[in-house]
């Protein structure tokens, strides 16, 4: 099954991502804060990521800079 990652500050957007994308058949998780996105991408695999920028702890862009030499496909939200 393809693992996403939701990465977005605003749960709402999250939820609602999570809602369709589960539905379809992908297996979701979100989480609304920057360094919880990177403890988790440390721990788990991930076949995609749905990042937003503007984060508490740490922004998009670090995040972006963390997951590129993993080659995780990244769509900015």
């Amino acid at each position: 099954m393809i693992r996403i990652l939701i990465v977005d500050d605003e749960k709402s957007i999250c939820d609602l991502i999570d809602i369709n994308l589960s539905a379809a058949g992908y297996e979701c998780t979100s989480v609304q804060d920057g360094l919880e996105a990177i403890d988790l991408i440390e721990k788990e695999q991930y076949d995609l990521i749905l990042l937003d920028i503007m984060l508490p702890g740490a922004d998009g862009y670090d995040i972006i800079e963390y997951i590129r030499p993993l080659r995780i496909p990244v769509i900015f939200i």
